[in-house]
């Protein structure tokens, strides 16, 4: 476990487990996670609530840029003056157009991908919202014409470091059990884990 709590490597098979399913259908009930994984619903239950007071994953809707009506899609490379990266990229994340802001090597300090409304609106953001920030040393705004994949449905890897060989074997036999639960029409299906103690 790291200075800062549990990370991803930390958690068990179960919880890995808990979490491809809720990946596959954010709106699957502890009851039905509970029946696929043969444990009980309390233990669900506080294996959810442990992995979100951890940090581990976050239950929130997501909406679809496309169906915004926020069509001007850009990634911005900024460069600022030294000592002033932090206070630049804080007062951008501030901001309900940023979508991702990250700190970045190379020609830009930062990468930051913004929605807007219309060009109009971009205009506006770079000729005067942005200079206001101060301490901006140049920029670079990508127009993104067509996106080929928004990776909002992105799987655990299979062969999570530190719990590779577990993980990959709980995978595969997760994917068995929610097959199993799929075909049954109504019987429980047997834990893809095999048996588990009550928390």
């Amino acid at each position: 476990m790291s200075a800062d709590g549990r990370v991803l490597d930390d958690v068990d098979s179960t919880d890995l487990a808990i979490i491809r399913l809720l990946q596959e259908q954010g709106r699957t009930t502890n009851a039905h996670i509970a029946r696929v994984l043969g444990v009980s619903e309390p233990t669900v239950r506080k294996r959810i609530d442990r992995l979100t007071v951890d940090g581990i994953i976050k239950v929130v809707a997501v909406l679809n840029p496309g169906k915004t009506g926020y069509r001007t899609d850009v990634i911005i490379g900024i460069r600022v003056e030294p000592g002033s990266l932090l206070s630049v990229g804080e007062a951008l994340s501030r901001r309900d157009e940023v979508v991702y802001l990250g700190y970045t090597t190379g020609r830009h300090d930062i990468l930051v991908e913004m929605l807007f409304r219309d060009n109009e609106a971009l205009f506006e953001f770079l000729d005067e919202r942005l200079p206001a920030l101060g301490s901006i040393v140049s920029t670079e705004t990508y127009h993104v014409l067509r996106t080929g994949r928004i990776n909002y449905d992105w799987k655990l890897p299979a062969d999570l470091a530190g719990n590779a060989t577990k993980a990959g074997r709980s995978a595969a036999r997760l994917q068995e059990g929610v097959a199993t639960a799929s075909s049954s029409r109504g019987e429980t299906a047997a834990s893809p884990l095999g048996p588990a103690e009550e928390e």
